[in-house]
């Protein structure tokens, strides 16, 4: 099973607390997508930025887990050079959504 390292928590909550003292987010922007690394267990790093309702913008940088037949059918596509797989990289995406009104606060 896939495990963030502690120092990845360490900055994870660092982060939210960051975000929580400057008034919760307001807008959340997927800058970019990391390719699947590792073999049994893939996962990727994403960069996220959190822009709060302050101005402020932290960035976050999550590894998460990439399901294993996702990962081993992108190497191999691109081993092979697909013409999807070729033109498609993860580190092209990017997404920004708007947060809903609501107030959203992290326990202290």
């Amino acid at each position: 099973m896939w495990r963030p390292s502690l120092s990845q928590l360490r900055d994870t909550a660092g982060a939210l607390r960051r975000i929580n003292d400057a008034g919760g987010p307001r807008r959340l922007r997927l800058v970019r997508v990391g390719r699947p690394e590792g073999h049994f267990l893939p996962s990727s790093e994403a960069t996220v930025e959190v822009e709060t309702v302050s101005g402020e913008v932290v960035r976050l940088r999550p590894e998460l887990p990439v399901p294993f037949f996702y990962a081993w059918a992108y190497r191999l596509a691109r081993r092979l050079g697909l013409p999807l797989a070729s033109t498609l990289d993860p580190e092209d995406l990017s997404v920004e959504v708007p947060v809903p009104g609501w107030v959203w606060r992290v326990p202290t």
